[in-house]
């Protein structure tokens, strides 16, 4: 991950995201692009329940850690390694960007699979045996029923409690980061590349 300090001496990191064509049309406009609910809904069709939930649920804990405005309700993904940026698909624009550290939260992206897919996030091997034990001896055999049914509701506060270990950087489950921004700028855009 590349950090670079402006001309003013302030922190920004560069960052890469694949966005549909329409985010470069809006920025163009307006200078600022905001994920709208619909949108998601739209992308991810019967799956987008699921996954507001938890986008949800990171928007009010990253609210707890830096200044987020109400009105950003929904994260940008971004790469923090050009390397691993998706790939190329129609109708999809690439932006290269540079975002201010106050404007972006930087975690480890295999804590946040077990996130957002309804699993404890573990502290370390030992904890994640722990909490699998813990299961056995409920009979449970699919741990996201924990959160997604109303039969647990212990285990389902331990599940989300372990969940704020996300921004515990003392706790680490892979080298790979990925990263979040609640908007996008004009300013923040070093490059693009569109392939129509």
């Amino acid at each position: 991950m590349e950090k670079i300090t402006d001309e003013n001496g302030k922190l920004k990191f560069r960052v890469w995201t694949r966005q549909h064509k329409n985010v470069l049309k809006i920025l163009k406009e307006k200078g600022t692009y905001r994920v709208k609910e619909r949108y998601i809904r739209k992308k991810l069709a019967d799956c987008a329940d699921i996954y507001l939930d938890v986008y949800r649920w990171l928007r009010n804990q990253a609210a707890k850690r830096m200044d987020i405005k109400e009105e950003l309700k929904y994260p940008i993904w971004l790469s923090t390694e050009e390397k691993l940026k998706l790939p190329t698909a129609e109708g999809m624009v690439f932006f290269e960007l540079e975002i201010p550290e106050a404007e972006i939260m930087i975690f480890d992206l295999l804590k946040w699979d077990y996130i957002v897919n309804y699993l404890y996030l573990p502290k370390n091997k030992e904890d994640r045996k722990r909490f699998r034990e813990k299961l056995e001896k409920n009979n449970i055999n699919v741990e996201s029923d924990i959160y997604l049914q109303d039969f647990y509701p212990r285990l389902k506060r331990e599940m989300t409690s372990s969940w704020e270990r996300l921004f515990d950087s003392d706790i680490e489950l892979s080298d790979k980061k990925v990263a979040v921004s609640w908007e996008l700028k004009e300013e923040w855009v070093v490059d693009y590349e569109y392939r129509g």
